[in-house]
């Protein structure tokens, strides 16, 4: 009789796991079985780059657009223990390519939060908030493509000495953006290559033309 219970034990375990299995796989595409794991050249404040991992968390084809998060490490010049990752939000355009819609908090329906932002608020020093980022630089990223940005690997037209390396070969020609943000150079820098690279990705995939 005990073998027998034994028996039948171990065949509902085995038919429960195999149910467990396969809701977790179904659907979605997005676990940390197949996760896509990106590169993305980081520059600090320092004029340092250095490839980091770029994870799309969430990767979704709509008929007319694909919708991303993706994540990133906000700033490497804090401390380890205030490295917090960034994880942006963004629809890319399926037929163009262009950026659709960003942000670091709501998703583009306005009705779940699908972003966070891992840099301080304000950013020290020059107090610019990311609700300035959202009102101003945001706007300049919407409706670039990978050629758009093609050339631009730092958010100035006139190169500062710790980024020379690193100069534009495209002019930006933002002055009044330029200036406003250039204390904020690496969250800008970060955002313009991070955006780079899911291009590049998405253009690869998805864009038809």
């Amino acid at each position: 009789m005990k073998k027998l219970l034994m028996v039948l034990f171990v065949a509902v375990l085995s038919i429960t796991f195999m149910g467990c299995d396969g809701s977790t796989t179904e659907g979605t595409g997005n676990s940390d079985i197949d996760m896509t794991v990106l590169k993305f050249p980081h520059l600090d404040g320092h004029g340092s780059e250095v490839m980091k991992d770029m994870p799309i968390l969430f990767e979704y084809e709509m008929r007319d657009y694909v919708k991303y998060q993706v994540a990133f490490v906000a700033c490497t010049c804090r401390a380890p223990r205030d490295n917090f990752w960034s994880v942006a939000y963004i629809d890319v355009s399926k037929e163009t390519g262009e950026i659709q819609y960003i942000s670091f908090e709501q998703d583009s329906s306005g009705h779940y939060t699908a972003g966070v932002w891992g840099d301080s608020n304000p950013i020290p020093e020059v107090e610019v908030t990311y609700e300035d980022f959202e009102r101003d630089f945001f706007p300049w990223i919407v409706g670039k493509t990978s050629e758009d940005l093609d050339g631009i690997n730092i958010f100035y037209d006139e190169t500062p000495t710790v980024y020379a390396d690193y100069a534009n070969t495209k002019q930006i020609n933002e002055p009044e953006l330029i200036d406003a943000f250039s204390g904020s150079s690496v969250s800008t820098h970060s955002i313009i290559r991070v955006v780079k690279t899911l291009l590049e990705y998405h253009d690869s995939k998805y864009t038809t033309e």
